[in-house]
C-alpha cells in the first residue's frame, strides 16, 4: 500500500509506483473536503468558464456535485489563474489526476460538517471523512485570566501580510474595552513576528508599531511572544476569540476547542475556508467586509469586530454554534462515532482490497 497527501508534488509519482507494482493507492487530503471537490471539479469549473475566473467576476456556481451554492469570489485565489500561470494551479492540476485514480481517498473532515460532499465524491471513488486527526482529547484547560478574555491572534506559519494590517490589528487592542485581554501570538516565529520577510515587500524584523510592545506591557493589556503551542493556547478557558487567516489546521483546532474566529484569509485555501466557518456553520465573523480585496483595514472598525466577537449578542450567537460544532467533532472520534466508523470501514475496505490485488496477482 502506497499512502501519500493528495497536494504532495510526489502525488504523480506515488501513482505511477502502486500501478507499477500492484500497490493499494491511497490519499490523504489535509484540507475540508469543499477545497478538495472544487480542485476535483476543475474540468467542471472551466466548462462552465469558472476556471480560471476573468476578470474578477462575481457569479454563483451551483452544479458542482455535492456543493452548495457558492460564490466565485470564495474560490481559492489560485482558481483565478490559469495552469500556465500559477505554480500551484500546475502542481494540483497534476497531482488530481493521479488523485482520480487513487483506489481510496481520506479526508481531515467530519461527516457531519460536509456530508453531501463526502457523499457526491464517494460517487467515483471511495471517500473517507476520518478527521480531525492528531487531536488529544485531554488538552488542559486552566485558565490565567477571566473565562472568554482573551483574545487569540495568529497569521500563521508561512503566509505574508502587510504592515498597515498588522499595526491596525495592534492598535485596536488600544479601543478594546480595558477587562478584555489581547494575546498577540501563536505559531509566529519564524513567521510575522520575527522572521525577515513576513511583512509582504519588506524584509522588516520591526512588525509592530514603534512602542507598541513597552505600551501594553506597562498598561497590562497583553502579551506578545515569538512562538507557542497553538492547540494549547487555544484550549484554555482564558481564550474567548481567535482572530485568524484561516488555515485548515487553524481552524479545525479553533473549532475542536470551541473558539469562535474573526476571519481574515489571505491566501490558498484560505478564502473558502472561510466561507464555510462564516457562512456555512455560522462560528466567525469577518474582520473586514471586502475579504477578497483586502480593503484598508480600519483600527476603529477592527476593534468593534473584536467587540462583537468578544461580548454581546453576536458573541452569544457564535459561542453557542462553536459549541455545538465542538462536540459534533469530538463526538466523531469516540467509539461509535462517525470518524471512528468511517476509519473502520476503510481498513476493511482496504484489506479487501489487498486481497483482490494479491489474488489478481497470482493469477497472472
Amino acid at each position: 500500500m502506497i499512502c501519500k497527501e493528495t497536494n504532495h508534488k510526489s502525488t504523480q509519482d506515488n501513482g505511477l509506483v502502486a500501478k507499477k507494482h500492484n500497490l493499494v493507492n491511497v490519499s490523504f487530503w489535509t484540507g475540508p473536503a469543499l477545497v478538495f471537490s472544487l480542485i476535483y471539479h476543475s474540468r467542471l469549473l472551466a466548462k462552465n468558464g469558472h476556471f480560471p475566473c476573468k476578470d474578477n467576476t462575481v457569479e454563483e456556481i451551483d452544479y458542482v456535485p455535492g456543493v452548495q451554492k457558492i460564490s466565485t469570489k470564495d474560490l481559492m485565489p489560485f482558481m483565478m489563474e490559469s495552469d500556465d500561470q500559477s505554480i500551484i494551479t500546475r502542481i494540483l492540476s497534476v497531482a488530481f489526476e493521479q488523485v482520480k485514480k487513487a483506489d481510496f481517498i481520506l479526508h481531515n473532515t467530519v461527516q457531519e460538517l460536509e456530508s453531501e460532499t463526502i457523499s457526491a465524491l464517494s460517487n467515483y471513488q471511495p471517500n473517507y471523512a476520518i478527521g480531525p486527526v492528531n487531536f488529544s482529547k485531554n488538552l488542559p484547560t486552566s485558565a490565567t485570566a477571566p473565562t472568554g478574555s482573551v483574545l487569540y491572534v495568529s497569521f500563521g506559519s508561512f503566509v505574508r501580510i502587510s504592515k498597515q494590517v498588522i499595526e491596525e490589528v495592534a492598535y485596536a487592542n488600544l479601543y478594546f474595552p480595558s477587562e478584555a485581554d489581547f494575546f498577540l501570538g501563536g505559531n509566529l516565529a519564524p513567521t510575522w513576528v520575527i522572521r525577515p520577510g513576513c511583512i509582504v515587500g519588506s524584509s522588516d524584523n520591526d512588525v509592530l508599531p514603534f512602542g507598541f510592545e513597552d505600551e501594553i506591557r506597562i498598561k497590562d493589556r497583553g502579551l506578545i511572544i515569538p512562538r507557542c503551542d497553538q492547540i494549547k493556547i487555544l484550549s484554555n478557558r482564558a481564550v474567548g476569540g481567535f482572530l485568524t487567516h484561516n488555515g485548515w489546521n487553524s481552524t479545525v483546532e479553533s473549532m475542536w476547542c470551541g473558539v469562535p474566529m474573526i476571519c481574515y484569509p489571505i491566501d490558498f485555501d484560505q478564502v473558502t475556508n472561510r466561507k464555510l466557518e462564516v457562512d456555512d456553520w455560522k462560528i466567525g465573523i469577518n474582520l473586514c467586509d471586502n475579504y477578497v480585496i483586502k480593503s484598508f483595514l480600519d483600527r476603529k472598525e477592527v476593534a468593534e469586530k473584536i467587540k462583537s466577537l468578544m461580548s454581546g449578542t453576536i458573541s452569544e450567537r457564535l459561542r453557542q454554534q462553536v459549541d455545538n460544532v465542538k462536540k459534533m467533532l469530538r463526538n466523531a472520534v469516540e467509539i461509535d462515532g462517525s470518524s471512528e466508523r468511517n476509519f473502520v470501514q476503510f481498513i476493511d475496505d482496504l484489506r479487501a482490497k489487498i486481497i483482490r490485488t494479491a489474488s489478481n496477482v497470482v493469477r497472472q
